[in-house]
């Protein structure tokens, strides 16, 4: 019956690594993972009890190295990446060279697109009028910086 626990330590291990992949945190879900693949180890490798702690903090390091390194950039990126293929920009990107309205309220110029979002105005032109249009060139500091 104890040849079964390790076996169940890696299962929960793989398990939780997998979770990890498809999850954009970085929590406890790979920690306990990279814990149950120590556990694993030390079990595996069978030393005396003396040199247990010093092999699961060794092996401890060594797994949670290799996870972070292997799976979180060489794996996880491609499969994020994957993931979001085809799903609609955020829109602070989508906002480069959109067409919107100028909103003037209570005296802050801001920018009306994308049916009712507003976006306070970096560069406000001189002499607006409420709902005049204008085109955007980008971000600044959370603000939409207008094209002249």
């Amino acid at each position: 019956m104890s040849w079964l626990i390790p076996e169940w330590l890696l299962a929960l291990a793989l398990t939780l690594f997998v979770i990890d992949l498809f999850t954009d945190e970085e929590g406890i879900v790979s920690w306990v993972g990279v814990s149950a693949v120590a556990g694993w180890a030390t079990w595996r490798i069978g030393a005396p009890p003396m040199w247990s702690v010093l092999i699961f903090v060794g092996t401890f390091l060594l797994s949670g190295a290799a996870w972070y390194w292997l799976f979180r950039s060489l794996i996880g990126q491609p499969v994020r990446r994957l993931m979001q293929k085809g799903a609609p920009n955020e829109a602070i990107v989508a906002l480069n060279g959109a067409k919107g309205t100028l909103r003037v309220i209570d005296g802050k110029v801001m920018f009306r697109w994308n049916g009712d979002e507003l976006w306070p105005v970096a560069n406000p032109p001189i002499g607006v009028a409420d709902g005049q249009q204008a085109e955007a060139a980008g971000m600044k500091d959370g603000q939409v910086v207008l094209k002249d």
